[in-house]
Parts: structure tokens; sequence; C-alpha cells
């Protein structure tokens, strides 16, 4: 039964992870096991690698210093958090995408619902609230609004508009448009031309970033790509199959997680309270992202959000709020579990 509902834990957070405005980190704070995860991933390191390798040299005693260490980094929580994670993206992704296009403000009103509702988690984890914790939600809030407003909603409109582009002009492995516009016309880097050493470190450097970043609470990894300016670079080497490129996205995203993950267990221990409080900023500021009632445009059959509007009453309100309270509901039956297994 622990590992069934660890499964689930990991599903939900797999679901969050393809859902514009809501972060892995979000949900995991929601489900209460963001503080195992990150000590779970900041106890794999390079010694992991050598005990596990060991396996393969025969040698004695190194099957069970290999069940030591897997112990050791809690194996057993961080695979089937994954599995779960992974079953939930491949099966929940058309229908995710069917809600956000064709039941958008309900499916945002649920998810206001839930990361309102799961800020009692972190709150329930601080020992004190006095002014430097107050300071440290607050700037985590300017952070999280600011680089939402960085990014705006005409400007994601042309980003998702050229993204479409590259999706319907892809043809046998060649990028090029309807118009037969080649891949630079479109602003794009041709397969070949991220194999620069210094575009590649710049990759490497951005992924790092992003993927440490998809781990706060309340930020997107995918906007931060955005952000940095390499987005259409890393779409189009998927749509090559560029495999230099990708592998060294992919690199880049496993050790900066690695690595930041290592940070955030060290602010963990020093600054309890403070960190705590941060991450209620991220979470209570997510929010802004998360507003309903947009204005929009249709991309191809998707859906893109411009700019926050107020809402009209009618059925879509109603639907809305009822949609927000289930959330909320969710939240607290989850927690109510919690406190009594615990």
């Amino acid at each position: 039964m622990p590992y069934l509902i660890l499964v689930l834990k990991g599903c939900c957070i797999g679901v969050a992870n393809i859902i514009p405005g809501v972060s892995g980190g979000t949900m995991a704070v929601l489900l209460g096991i963001y503080e195992r995860l990150i000590r779970a991933l900041h106890h794999i390191g390079f010694s992991t690698v050598r005990k596990l390798s060991a396996i393969l040299t025969l040698k004695k005693g190194a099957v069970s210093e290999a069940r030591a260490e897997l112990h050791r980094i809690d194996f057993g929580f961080l695979i089937t958090i994954t599995l779960g994670a992974l079953f939930a993206v491949v099966a929940s992704a058309k229908l995710i995408i069917y809600l956000l296009n064709e039941q958008h403000d309900p499916t945002y009103g649920f998810f206001c619902g839930l990361v309102l509702t799961s800020v009692i988690i972190p709150f329930r984890m601080l020992t004190r609230f006095t002014v430097k914790e107050c300071v440290s939600l607050l700037l985590a809030a300017i952070l999280t609004v600011g680089l939402t407003l960085s990014m705006s909603g005409e400007k994601r409109l042309e980003s998702e508009q050229r993204k479409h582009e590259l999706k319907q002009s892809y043809v046998d492995g060649n990028i090029v448009s309807e118009a037969g516009t080649s891949t630079e016309a479109l602003g794009q880097i041709p397969k070949g031309t991220n194999r620069a050493i210094g575009k590649l470190l710049y990759l490497f450097v951005c992924s790092a970033i992003a993927v440490s970043a998809m781990i706060l609470p309340g930020i997107s990894g995918s906007f931060i790509f955005l952000l940095l300016g390499v987005y259409f670079d890393v779409l189009a080497s998927v749509n090559n199959r560029d495999w230099i490129v990708i592998g060294v996205v992919t690199l880049g995203g496993v050790l900066g997680l690695l690595a930041f993950t290592r940070l955030l267990n060290y602010v963990f221990k020093r600054y309890h309270d403070l960190t705590v409080s941060f991450l209620i900023g991220l979470m209570v500021a997510s929010l802004y992202g998360l507003w309903p009632f947009r204005s929009h445009a249709m991309v191809g059959q998707e859906r893109i959000d411009i700019a926050h509007i107020l809402p009209q009453a009618n059925i879509n309100l109603v639907i809305t709020v009822i949609a927000f309270l289930i959330g909320c509901g969710v939240v607290l039956l989850f927690y109510c579990l919690e406190s009594k297994r615990s």
C-alpha cells in the first residue's frame, strides 16, 4: 500500500509537469514529499556510480555494497515516484491538453484550488515566522510574478506561432515552411549549427538552470528556456534528431538537478524557515499565472492565453468556482489522510 500511494503521488507530479503554470515542485510540496525528494536526490553522487558499477567487476561484497547504497539514496522512493510520473505523462497528456483547450477556466480553477489550499502544508513546516521569513516570502513572490510578467501574452503568442510553424513544416527530417521558407528564415538554427563548442556549453548551462528551476514550486522549466532564448534551439534539435545537442541538454539537466538539490538540502538544514517561507512565496505568487479567466487566441488546435480579464457572471463562472472548491477538497483529503498516517 505505501508504494501504491507513492505511485499515485508520482502520477500527480507527472501531470503537474505537463500543465502550464503548475510545477512538479508545487505538487511535491502539496503531497508532503518535497523535502524527502530533495534529500534523496542530494545523496546521489559519484560514490553511487562507483558502488553500483562495481557489480560489473564481480568483486566480493560488491552486491551488498550496491544494495546498501541503493538504500542510502532512497532508491525505492525515487524509482516509484519516477515510474508514477512517467506513466501519468504518457497516459494523461492528451486529456490535459483537451481540458486546457476545451475546459480552460474550470481546469485552471481546479489548479488554483490545489495550489492555494496546499500552502497549508509548508506553513505547518515552519517553526517560526518573523520579519526575516516575511521578507523571504515577499522576495519569492516578487521573483515569480516578475518572471511571469517578463513574458507577456503577446510574446508567448508569437513564440507559440513560431513553434506551430516548426511542427507543421517538419517534413522528412527537414524544417521548411508551407511556403518553402528555410529554417534560417524562421529564425531557427539548422542541424549542426548548435554543435559549436560555445553553443553547446551555453545549452548545457541553460538546461542546468531550467531543470533546477523546475523543482522550485511555481516555476516552469520550459518557461526558463524561453527566457534564456534557447527554447527554439532545443525544439529544432529534437525535431532534427540531433542527438549530440539532445545529449548535452540532457546531461546539463541531470547535473543541474543533482547540484541544485545539494544547494537546497544545504539551505534546508541551515536556513529551514527562511527556505520554507521562500517556497511559500513561490507557491502563492504562482496563482497569478494560474488565474483562470484570460483573453486568448488559437494557434492550430492549441489555446494561447494573452491577458488576465475579470470573469463574467455566467454558467462558466459557476463551474469554475465549483472546480476551485473541488481542488481545495482534494488537497484537504490528502492532508487528512497524511495526518492519520502520521
